[in-house]
């Protein structure tokens, strides 16, 4: 771990103090010993890079300075930013409902269309398939797209959450189809560019495949315009990039999982409701809606998720809420 100077604290405070205006019940702010335990605990969880951000924008940045990277892997974060561009193209008349069956799209998964697996299945992990890890699934395979038609389900699909990096994989194949263009092209027109994130791009497997349920390379301050985005209701930068009905139905608890929407991780217990897309390592944007607060976290130089990957979840989520606003 890094060593931090006597007189750090004490400057980023200043400015956090500074730039941060909350939008609450009453207003939030950022006390000296809440910042001082926030690094701490930052230094403790093997954070690489944290933002906070009100309405406004950066409220607050920290890096880690022993950790000379700016891009990072943002593992499963990317699942929500793929349902985004699923809502935008819901948005645009490409798609006529997540009610539409994927068969519509790509007849040649038989298992699918036999069972009648929609778009709204694969939004809220609930189509059917089980979660693969390592060699079982689309991690392993050379060409995913190929692999992912082939897939049989393991269950009837609406009856029950399960994980699937292949049923986000089968949204990104929708995307490609409708549009006639890469996942990443097209991720770039919608997404990318309108929210000024150009230094970002979508992973790719062994065949050239573009990968939209994880790997993608970013950097934490391309990253946090999702959180501002949807911290705005789909507005950026005075543009509606994707509707707000979108926003509300993608943060809304499916029937299957209180604490899943659509490809967004739901937390309505906690004293400061939130909800966030997450990824191995800690990638995270946690958006408090009521708060008009977003935190963001990095981890790139330290990759040993056993280390760090139990203290996720909601007691993080918590942890989190405490240490940055008031009570």
């Amino acid at each position: 771990m890094f060593k931090m100077t006597k007189s750090f604290p004490v400057l980023l405070f200043l400015m956090l103090l500074c730039s941060m205006s909350l939008k609450a019940q009453k207003d939030a702010r950022l006390e000296p010993d809440k910042l001082q335990d926030l690094i701490t605990f930052s230094e403790m969880t093997y954070t690489d890079e944290i933002f906070v951000l009100n309405e406004n924008g950066i409220a607050g940045h920290w890096k880690n300075n022993q950790c000379d990277s700016l891009y990072f892997n943002t593992a499963s974060m990317v699942k929500s930013w793929t349902g985004l561009v699923i809502g935008i193209m819901i948005d645009h008349g490409l798609i006529s409902s997540v009610d539409d069956l994927v068969c519509k799209y790509i007849p040649e998964w038989k298992d699918g269309c036999a069972h009648g697996v929609t778009i709204k299945h694969l939004l809220t992990m609930s189509a059917g398939l089980n979660q693969k890890r390592g060699a079982q699934g689309a991690l392993d395979e050379v060409n995913i797209n190929n692999y992912i038609i082939t897939l049989a389900l393991d269950t009837v699909p609406g009856i029950r959450f399960s994980y699937s990096n292949e049923s986000v994989q089968l949204l990104g194949k929708i995307i490609e189809i409708i549009t006639g263009k890469t996942a990443n092209d097209y991720f770039k027109e919608v997404l990318f560019i309108p929210l000024g994130m150009d230094s970002t791009q979508l992973a790719k497997d062994q065949a050239g495949n573009d990968i939209v349920f994880g790997g993608a390379q970013t950097t934490l301050s391309d990253a946090s315009k999702i959180g501002l985005l949807m911290l705005h209701k789909g507005k950026f930068g005075g543009q509606q990039i994707v509707s707000e009905q979108w926003v509300v139905a993608s943060v809304t608890a499916s029937n299957n999982a209180s604490f899943y929407g659509y490809l967004w991780w739901l937390d309505n217990n906690s004293t400061h409701r939130n909800f966030a897309a997450t990824g191995d390592f800690g990638q995270l944007t946690i958006v408090f809606p009521d708060l008009q607060l977003v935190f963001m976290r990095r981890q790139s130089c330290n990759k040993d998720i056993s280390g760090n990957m139990p203290w996720m979840g909601p007691n993080y989520i918590k942890k989190i809420a405490e240490l940055v606003v008031e009570p």
